[in-house]
């Protein structure tokens, strides 16, 4: 207590002789202003200029007269100076006016403005901070002039309260001072004239007032402390905000600390850009950290960097501009339809577990059924995502994105509340800016504005082929390929009488050919069905993919993995399905859709009579064209058979399609990665067929023969365990390669091949099949290099016949493996 009593003498006695200091000052203040018509040397309330230097007041001419002839009234500055202390007997803060003398004097004129210093009542001035509130009415609207809109400060009042570090005045300074000196003698100019002095005397700016006198060209270095003057709200920041991709946002509040900066591990500020939710262009908002540092940086070291001292800036500029202009043609601009699609190649910002109608969705009832779900309050969404590598199409809709998934967004939140940012919706500016936009044609030069600057670096929208949702960097997004029916009618092995009948359906539905039968319900019957059922790798999938190709349109592709066996929870995530294939223009394509499709009876469980009628009452009110695929035929329901306009059948592949599918993929090596491509194509030619491989076992091999050619086993550098585990590690490739085929056991659809195998050829000889070589092959968990010579690699790495050999009668094995596993089965299970 005895140590706190002389504390608080020594606090006391510092006031006394800070207030009688301040008092004397302010009386030669007084006495200077009182000699009229005379040139003051120096005053202690003069005018700061952009150096942090002081300038003497000039007059309007050197006369000290006005333009009419008379003398100039000096006029006297207005303002009361108080000190707001803890009272801890009365328990409340208590006013005590500094210069008792001059407040005497002026108690009964009215104050430009009221300079008050508030002390902590904890630790007094070390926690204090200063206040200014403007009264006079005419200072008030100079400052409005000059300050506008700031975020936190409203000129609609009677008095124009600011605390320090008073942001508004510091990010203004240059132009209050360029009004004060505009015309010195005018009262409401000496009222602001000293105001900024204040202002300049405040503790809290102490640091900034020096590095500002030591730098010519304005902030180039600023301290942790300071380093808020350098983003006045409405600045536009460079950031790396998604992607580490430069971006421009704009400053919505500055990193000002709100306690005692000394306390303070890190500094905040606020920044907004524009964005697309699928409708309109919206402002998003998004918070920025500054680290603590020591010392003082130059302000293109900070972590963000105001776009007028970036590096390069104009040159950032021009690519911002041209990536807005792709912004708003995938955005705005564009079409609900096909016209959404982008060709993409590069990285993208998705989730690979966030496929259509995942299951975090349904828990939650999804955006449409549960109003009050907030997708931003998932805490698992942004640790869940990561950069994919996307290519292919990808489809822009901001919109769908929103309503199916629940990740957050990387470039802002809309709704944020904080209460230090001003959110008002539109404004005039705004209001000009759409105008802007609604008046631009796709592919049209964007002006040279702020706001064109200010749009985001991707679009969001889904991945046909990786199946998920994502952002997409727009600078690896370019135009779809146009509408090439190549593919479906050379292409595509199938019988011409199909490839008629589905290009006249696909044409008559696309172009709305009005039919001359209807249903009895006007809104059914509308879409166009395609039943694909075959045997694996004949081509059901690439039948659908070649009528995208051919059409324009994406391709939609969903498993039955992703709607589920639930079937209150499918017939939702059909809806969507179908919904978001409708919006799209897409072909859909259900792939290996057996469970949907499979007859009802009363020995099937429930669950899976209820999913084909879920199909059954969706399906019937679809408008667009779908696809399903199967290798059950006999097992299909009769009403989905009802439903079917055209049912595709595919057989196993014959001599000639087998030829052309060889071809079509050899074509694709020449002539860089193929030796003699007429030699290989003799052997197509002559023993493919007894290969009896599929579309995608041809691949396959082909692949294989060609990374076989590349990295070869006769490699010197390797040793004999290398070469054997090589081997292994080729046989297992293939043969889970060949296992990703599909094939189905005897008895459930389709069988494997309907050829006889060839014996196994001799990979050194001009050997066909039918004629021994002398070597043997073994399976992966018995391999051998005994009796194998291996394949030899030229030097230029191209493959060879004998390599394409090679494969195939590896895949051969492999088949002939499957067909004695499965036919020992059977006979196990009719021994029982």
């Amino acid at each position: 207590m005895a140590e706190d009593a002389v504390i608080e003498t020594v606090h006391s006695r510092y006031i006394e002789l800070l207030e009688k200091r301040i008092a004397q000052l302010q009386t030669l203040v007084d006495k200077a202003d009182e000699k009229n018509g005379e040139k003051k040397e120096e005053s202690t309330i003069g005018v700061v200029n952009k150096d942090g230097k002081k300038e003497d007041p000039k007059s309007d001419d050197k006369d000290g007269k006005k333009d009419d002839g008379k003398a100039n009234d000096k006029k006297e500055a207005r303002y009361r100076y108080v000190l707001r202390r803890w009272d801890k007997n009365a328990g409340t803060h208590k006013d005590e006016a500094v210069g008792p003398d001059w407040f005497e004097k002026t108690k009964n004129k009215d104050s430009a403005y009221v300079y008050r210093r508030i002390y902590d009542p904890e630790t007094g001035e070390k926690g204090a901070y200063s206040e200014i509130e403007v009264e006079d009415p005419e200072l008030i609207e100079l400052l409005k002039k000059d300050i506008g809109k700031y975020p936190g400060i409203s000129f609609d009042t009677e008095t124009l309260s600011m605390n320090s570090p008073f942001p508004a005045i510091i990010h203004n300074y240059d132009k209050l001072q360029e009004s004060a000196k505009a015309s010195p003698n005018s009262q409401v100019c000496k009222d602001l004239e000293n105001l900024l002095e204040r202002v300049r005397s405040t503790p809290e700016l102490d640091s900034y007032f020096k590095l500002r006198g030591n730098q010519e060209d304005g902030i180039k270095a600023v301290t942790f402390e300071t380093l808020w003057t350098a983003f006045a709200p409405g600045t536009l920041i460079v950031v790396r905000n998604f992607n580490n991709i430069e971006q421009i946002m704009s400053v919505a509040d500055s990193p000002i600390p709100y306690s005692p900066i000394s306390k303070s591990p890190r500094l905040w500020m606020w920044a907004w850009t524009w964005d697309y939710d699928g409708h309109n262009l919206v402002k998003v908002w998004r918070d920025f950290k500054f680290d603590r540092f020591r010392g003082t940086k130059t302000v293109t070291e900070l972590e963000y960097v105001p776009l007028a001292v970036y590096p390069e800036a104009e040159k950032l500029k021009r690519d911002v501009l041209a990536r807005s202009q792709r912004f708003l043609k995938y955005t705005v601009q564009c079409a609900v339809g096909s016209d959404q699609v982008l060709k993409y190649d590069g990285f993208a910002y998705a989730d690979e577990r966030r496929t259509l109608a995942n299951d975090e969705q349904d828990k939650h009832g999804g955006d449409d059924e549960n109003p009050d779900y907030n997708p931003a309050q998932d805490e698992e969404n942004s640790s869940n995502s990561k950069l994919v590598l996307i290519k292919g199409e990808v489809i822009s809709d901001a919109a769908a994105y929103a309503q199916n998934t629940s990740s957050l967004l990387p470039i802002g939140d809309r709704n944020n509340q904080d209460t230090f940012i001003d959110r008002q919706p539109t404004t005039t500016e705004d209001d000009i800016f759409f105008e802007t936009v609604s008046s631009l044609k796709p592919n049209e030069p964007l002006p040279m504005e702020d706001n064109f600057l200010l749009l985001p670096p991707r679009v969001l929208g889904y991945a046909t082929r990786q199946r998920v949702w994502g952002q997409f960097h727009l600078d690896s997004a370019s135009e779809k390929d146009k509408p090439n029916p190549h593919d479906f009618k050379q292409t595509l092995q199938l019988s011409q009488r199909y490839k008629d009948m589905i290009e006249s359906l696909v044409a008559a539905h696309m172009h709305k050919v009005k039919r001359p039968i209807t249903d009895i319900v006007e809104e059914k019957g509308k879409g166009l069905v395609l039943l694909l059922h075959g045997p694996p790798g004949v081509g059901k999938t690439l039948t659908a993919e070649t009528v995208a190709r051919a059409t324009g349109k994406p391709l939609f592709v969903v498993s039955v993995a992703e709607i589920g066996l639930d079937a209150s929870r499918a017939e939702r995530k059909l809806e969507k399905i179908f919904a978001l294939a409708t919006k799209w223009g897409a072909v859909l394509l259900i792939d290996e859709a057996d469970v949907f499709l499979e007859t009802r009876n009363r020995h099937s469980p429930p669950s899976r009579n209820a999913l084909v009628s879920v199909l059954l009452r969706v399906l019937e009110y679809y408008e667009g064209i779908i696809m399903m695929t199967t290798n059950r035929i006999k097992a299909i329901d009769v009403a989905v058979v009802s439903r079917i306009h055209l049912a595709v059948r595919y057989t196993d592949l014959d001599a000639e399609q087998m030829r052309n599918i060889f071809k079509y993929y050899l074509n694709q090596l020449r002539p860089h990665l193929i030796h003699d491509q007429a030699d290989t194509m003799r052997f197509v030619d002559q023993f493919g067929h007894m290969y009896a491989l599929n579309g995608r076992q041809i691949r396959n091999v082909v692949q294989a023969a060609q990374a076989y050619a590349s990295f070869s086993l006769d490699n010197d550098e390797l040793g004999v365990e290398a070469k054997n585990m090589m081997l292994v590690a080729q046989q297992q490739a293939q043969r889970y390669a060949m296992a990703g085929g599909g094939y189905g056991a005897p008895g459930l659809g389709y069988g494997g091949g309907g050829y006889g195998m060839p014996p196994a050829l001799n990979m050194n000889t001009n050997a066909g099949p039918g004629m021994h070589g002398g070597y043997e092959v073994g399976y992966p968990q018995q391999s051998s290099m005994a009796g194998y010579t291996p394949v030899p690699r030229r030097p230029d790495g191209k493959m060879t016949t004998q390599h394409l050999r090679a494969v195939c009668d590896l895949t051969r094995e492999f088949q002939e493996q499957l067909k004695e596993e499965a036919r020992d089965q059977r006979n196990a299970n009719e021994a029982r």
